[in-house]
């Protein structure tokens, strides 16, 4: 039994070597999950836990014991194993990852069943064990060192860690072209084959290395939650292994906290805080989440329907040349243009930044710097008119229902490349003239 830190009590100090033991199993986890996000190879752990099945039983076979280090060299082989075939079959059996990776892990899964079955009198596989681990245990196996008892799943653990960020400090350049463009890597001799076949093969240990500890589930978990959450949140790689690392931390943590309490799996309920983790960051993430998200499309329709207004003012005031005030729309006549795309609101908006004015008369009309902005609109969509009236021959009544929706994403770079395209047109396909060119 470990009988330090001495001070604290034997309940906290149990807590205190679970809590360590699964963080330093988690982060590992997390920092590779991350290049397998990446890499679109998240479901690699989820198979690897799998296909070391057989590698269990033929350990035990081989040497009747079911000790720790012949397991692990059972289970690390078949993950290797895995890991190749899975490489070869993408590079030479012309086969995508996904699709390699299934073939291999439920072939070796399916293999470690029928090594079961035949050798059931002799093989004893704990299905619990398998899911869950036995995080909560491994306070309980100890090894003397200096003096003092520690947890042996510490050392196991710490060395995969340690091997990892030893990877990822000497070869931090050839790992971020690999991750990114493996045909580039290895086309400017940053070995990106290399690369990726190490991350393959330190996952393959880092699964073997925490699934007696943490099982299936968690190492699943792990590999793919933390990674997947951190990417939500940042864009830059550095960022998105130290916020992965933080969260796996945290869940463990928490989880351990609550299994605690409740008295249930402490792996189970990591797993379920990552996933919630998960939730959070994909409703609250400032770039990519679920608010941010419906907050940049609402701004976007509120952008698109105050241009409405703007290129009907331009139109009317367009069609309307020389008859005083009455080139001026009131607003029902606004509506009855813009249709169900109207909102009073856009009125407000474009009045607010001064792009409009509303005269004693309640007519609207543009001001200067609100016709500089229509005269941009208009002059995108008449562009993109003639774009598609001599690129695809589209007949008249189709060009500005599309011209109408395209408008609103064309940049001064779009229009200045289109109407080079087309040798400057004075005028769109029904004969209106295009504004001349307006700085953004």
């Amino acid at each position: 039994m470990l009988d330090w830190p001495a001070f604290l009590d034997p309940t906290l100090r149990l807590a205190f070597w679970t809590i360590l033991v699964g963080s330093i199993a988690n982060v590992t986890c997390a920092i590779l999950g991350c290049f397998l996000v990446l890499r679109r190879m998240s479901m690699l752990g989820d198979a690897l836990s799998h296909a070391v099945l057989p590698g269990l039983v033929i350990a035990f076979i081989v040497t009747g014991s079911t000790s720790s280090l012949p397991m692990f060299l059972g289970a690390t082989l078949f993950a290797m194993l895995t890991a190749g075939l899975t490489r070869l079959l993408t590079t030479h059996g012309q086969a995508s990852e996904e699709s390699s990776l299934g073939i291999v892990f439920t072939s070796f899964f399916a293999l470690g069943i029928l090594l079961v079955q035949i050798f059931a009198e002799k093989v004893h596989i704990d299905r619990d064990a398998v899911l869950e681990g036995a995080i909560e245990y491994v306070a309980l196996d100890t090894v003397q060192f200096l003096g003092l008892n520690w947890p042996a799943a510490l050392w196991t653990t710490l060395f995969v860690l340690l091997a990892v960020i030893g990877w990822l400090s000497l070869f931090w350049k050839e790992i971020k072209t690999a991750v990114f463009d493996t045909d580039y890597a290895a086309a400017i001799g940053l070995y990106g084959y290399t690369m990726l076949a190490t991350l393959i093969v330190l996952v393959a240990v880092c699964v073997v290395a925490s699934f007696k500890i943490v099982g299936s589930i968690l190492v699943v978990a792990m590999l793919i939650v933390p990674g997947a959450s951190a990417q939500l949140l940042t864009q830059r790689l550095r960022n998105m292994i130290l916020i992965s690392c933080a969260f796996a931390a945290v869940s463990t943590a928490v989880g351990y906290a609550i299994a605690w309490q409740l008295n249930t799996s402490a792996a189970g309920m990591m797993a379920v805080v990552s996933g919630l983790g998960y939730v959070l960051a994909l409703t609250f993430s400032p770039s990519q989440g679920l608010i941010a998200l419906k907050l940049r499309r609402r701004r976007l329709q509120q952008r698109i329907h105050a241009e409405d207004v703007l290129g009907i003012l331009y139109r009317w005031e367009e069609s309307h040349k020389g008859h005083g005030l009455q080139r001026y729309p009131k607003l029902q006549e606004i509506q009855e243009i813009a249709g169900e795309d109207f909102r009073h609101a856009s009125l407000e908006q474009l009045s607010k930044v001064g792009l409009i004015d509303l005269d004693r008369e309640a007519r609207y009309s543009l001001t200067d710097q609100g016709r500089l902005v229509a005269e941009r609109i208009v002059r995108g969509h008449r562009l993109w008119e003639s774009f598609l009236d001599t690129e695809f021959q589209l007949p008249g009544d189709h060009l500005h229902d599309a011209a109408h929706l395209m408008e609103h994403y064309l940049d001064q770079e779009s229009r200045e490349q289109i109407e080079r395209d087309l040798g400057s047109p004075a005028a769109d396909p029904h004969g209106r003239s295009i504004p001349p060119k307006v700085s953004d």
